[in-house]
């Protein structure tokens, strides 16, 4: 991409030399085209621009699915649960909720219920109240 933006420069230049020419020339139609190339030109790199940021901003996204996809694969599900297969730093083993992490991507460790409750599951989640 950088690349095209330094050939639309370079043919912007060009356009400006033709034109210091045709103003010496005093041929109004190519004083015109040589306009009309200048707008097109600007047009162009304008477009560029917006290609390169979005071309970043995809980049960035693919990176990001890329990290959840590994992230993703240091956990096993047990009993309706994640757990992490090995320890990872600073964070406990598990258990953490499926739908809170599936859903919106979200890390959350599942709290026991206590005994009285335990009908419902033996754990909750603390964000979407699930039980498990």
């Amino acid at each position: 991409m950088a690349d095209a933006l330094s050939i639309v420069g370079a043919a912007i230049k060009t356009v400006q030399k033709l034109r210091e020419v045709a103003q010496k020339v005093r041929d109004a139609p190519t004083q015109n085209l040589i306009a009309d190339l200048t707008m097109t030109l600007a047009d162009l790199k304008l477009q560029i621009a917006d290609l390169q940021e979005t071309n970043l901003r995809l980049q960035g996204e693919i990176k990001s699915l890329k990290e959840q996809s590994s992230f993703r694969d240091k956990l096993e599900i047990r009993g309706s649960l994640y757990y992490f297969k090995v320890p990872e730093q600073n964070r406990p083993l598990g258990p953490y909720c499926t739908r809170c992490y599936d859903v919106e991507q979200k890390l959350v460790l599942a709290t026991p219920v206590p005994d009285e409750f335990r009908v419902f599951g033996k754990f909750t989640c603390p964000n979407c109240k699930a039980y498990f």
